[in-house]
């Protein structure tokens, strides 16, 4: 594994393990069943292995990987049962946490959403316009510290490796998903909870479509 040089300074030397780790998941570079050595990535990052290990929980808990006594961590598999599983909560919660949030976008909001959705449309790189996408709904969703949130951040978490997939397979999809972003916000602007919570369904389902086609 080469040594990386960093972009810029995260706010942590773990929360720059966790997205280099995250990234490479993500993007499909570190396949299902792979195991992660901490002593390599600390090498190839550059750091100690105590912020590995403190990325690796993090990743636990976003349910990208999983640790074992005998074998280690490992990135879990992309399974269309697993999809199924994080789809079918986010289809029930997702709309919990849009009547949350009606009312909460100020105009800072709805600008750095919009100027958001003016970057993923120029964009033909997956994981780039997959990180974007991320904040885009973290800034619509206008997620707190209730439970609600804690839930729906920890399924978008799980999903990102999905979402990144099924754009890989369907690259079309990302000018299809980004046209519905730019109606979301104008449907969060309005505060029209209803419309709001259609389109994310939609969102999501189109999502879950693609993976349907892929893994049968």
């Amino acid at each position: 594994m080469a040594s990386r040089t960093r972009d810029a300074a995260p706010t942590t030397q773990a929360s720059y393990a966790y997205d280099a780790l995250r990234r490479d998941i993500i993007s499909g570079q570190l396949a299902g069943g792979e195991r992660i050595r901490q002593a390599e990535w600390a090498e190839s990052l550059q750091i100690s292995i105590t912020p590995v290990r403190e990325a690796i929980r993090r990743l636990e808990q976003d349910g990208l990987v999983v640790s074992t006594a005998h074998r280690g961590t490992t990135v879990l598999g992309l399974t269309l049962d697993r999809a199924e599983e994080i789809y079918a909560m986010r289809f029930r919660v997702e709309p919990l946490q849009i009547a949350r949030a009606m009312g909460k976008m100020t105009e800072a909001d709805a600008l750095r959403a919009r100027t958001l959705c003016d970057e993923m449309g120029s964009l033909s790189d997956v994981i780039e316009f997959t990180e974007l996408n991320e904040q885009f709904h973290r800034i619509t969703m206008a997620y707190d510290d209730s439970w609600t949130s804690h839930v729906v951040t920890l399924l978008a978490a799980a999903a990102s490796p999905y979402v990144s997939r099924s754009l890989q397979l369907d690259p079309r999809q990302i000018e299809a998903s980004n046209a519905q972003h730019y109606a979301m916000l104008e449907a969060f602007i309005d505060q029209d909870e209803e419309l709001a919570t259609k389109i994310e369904l939609e969102h999501l389902r189109s999502t879950l479509v693609i993976l349907r086609k892929h893994f049968t």
